[in-house]
């Protein structure tokens, strides 16, 4: 590597970059967490599509962090309404939550998550980044399993509650 006399370097950091060149950007995680979501449908689902309200919450219940150890857990309510049926709930969109950790703190997230079938089980993955609050500027993906749903309310009383296990990983 050739030295690079300091006048030529306007400060440290600047020689840094020119003899070092740029290094590959990792993300490093900040905070895991496992959980549930509970979602609640007014009026219920069925298989006919309409505007329904949709309310709920992300519950995490254990969160790990080596660079956060107070952030153990959050809550997130989330509220709005939409198009939904039994065929269709929950087929992709975006949003905006905030996680209010248990230390008193809050994370402002936007979102824009996807979901697949699997064998009658609803997968979903939301991912974003915190735009204001705790965490501000950190990646967010969080993982959803609805399972064992009853889809045969879908035909008959309709379905107005569905509950499942998360996962979330923060990355900075």
């Amino acid at each position: 590597m050739k030295k690079i006399p300091a006048a030529v370097c306007a400060t440290a950091l600047a020689c840094g970059a020119v003899v070092a060149g740029a290094a590959p950007a990792s993300a490093t995680t900040l905070v895991t967490c496992v959980g549930t979501t509970s979602v609640d449908f007014s009026p219920a689902i069925t298989d006919t599509s309409r505007t329904v309200a949709v309310s709920g919450a992300d519950v995490a219940t254990l969160c790990l962090s080596l660079t956060h150890p107070a952030l153990t857990g959050f809550t997130g309510p989330f509220s709005g309404t939409a198009t939904q049926s039994c065929t269709t709930f929950f087929g992709g969109g975006s949003g905006t939550e905030t996680l209010y950790w248990n230390d008193g703190t809050t994370s402002t997230w936007n979102y824009t998550n996807n979901f697949s079938n699997v064998n009658g089980t609803k997968i979903g993955t939301s991912t974003g980044t915190v735009s204001a609050g705790t965490l501000a500027g950190s990646s967010v993906t969080q993982t959803i399993t609805f399972a064992n749903l009853d889809l045969t309310a879908c035909s008959t009383t309709g379905l107005s509650r569905i509950s499942g296990t998360d996962t979330w990983t923060i990355t900075g």
